[in-house]
């Protein structure tokens, strides 16, 4: 079966007798089609070959009748040698994990379909590319940003067996964020009750409970240089009597715990700490 490369060449040279045929019945190009040839290359974006075809081929439609038109086949032949190298460098940089990026140099080409690289491209972007990113977030330990790439690729319209992968993919990242938010809970907890021995030992050994309480205690740099209180965001609302105390720890999540010297108990959410 004739591969990309052939199907290219039999068009271009199709496109090229078609052009030679007719160039005795287009007129000549005016001055000012030739004004706005030249502004249209001038803005023609070499980042954006897709979109810079796609403007190519409309102008040499409008002007099909003119002598114009075989110039701008030819400028299109250039911007199309342009849609190869664009293609392989997107999916470089979505296996490199730069979705963003990769994703605005899919999408232009997509915006040719009729050729090669815009097939591909649509076709990449209507399943693999959200697959890919979804897959990679899990390894990378990004849970939140793989479930969304996981429902975005459930958004797209795929067949049975695409559906079928698809939800694994998606119940995979809802056990895997499931999991990273019941760590997440479990280092909050231990954090709080890291600061609520802290409270009970400063009390033994001064008599009373501190007078103020932040993170920014220099009695605490201890701990907070080994990372006990990473999970902790801030500590509101802090008061002590001479033998009791109580605040409440906000998680970086807007989790939050209140903290007595009895214990520990959960607060309604709040907004999240930046």
């Amino acid at each position: 079966m004739p591969g990309d490369g052939h199907r290219r060449l039999v068009s271009c040279l199709l496109a090229c007798a078609l052009a030679a045929g007719a160039c005795e019945a287009r007129r000549s190009a005016t001055p000012e089609e030739r004004t706005s040839q030249a502004a249209l290359n001038a803005s023609l974006e070499q980042e954006r070959p897709g979109l810079s075809l796609l403007r190519l081929q409309d102008f040499a439609r409008r002007h099909a009748d003119s002598s114009i038109a075989a110039d701008t086949e030819q400028e299109m032949q250039r911007w199309r040698d342009l849609l190869r190298p664009a293609y392989l460098r997107a999916r470089d940089l979505a296996r490199r994990g730069e979705f963003d990026e990769a994703q605005a140099v899919l999408s232009d080409l997509a915006l040719v379909p009729e050729e090669p690289e815009g097939r591909l491209a649509r076709e990449f972007l209507a399943f693999e590319f959200h697959k890919l990113k979804a897959s990679r977030l899990l390894v990378t330990g990004d849970t939140a940003g793989a479930g969304q790439a996981a429902r975005a690729l459930l958004a797209q319209p795929l067949g049975d067996q695409e559906m079928h992968a698809a939800q694994q993919l998606a119940d995979v990242a809802a056990l895997a964020e499931l999991g990273a938010r019941m760590t997440r809970t479990s280092a909050f907890q231990s954090a709080a009750r890291t600061l609520q021995v802290f409270l009970h030992g400063f009390y033994a050994d001064n008599g009373a409970y501190p007078e103020r309480l932040s993170l920014d205690l220099p009695e605490l740099s201890q701990m907070r240089d080994a990372g006990a209180l990473r999970a902790i965001a801030a500590i509101e609302s802090y008061a002590a009597t001479t033998d009791t105390f109580s605040l409440i720890v906000v998680g970086h999540g807007g989790e939050r715990l209140r903290l007595t010297q009895t214990g520990l108990g959960e607060v309604e959410p709040g907004p999240a700490v930046p």
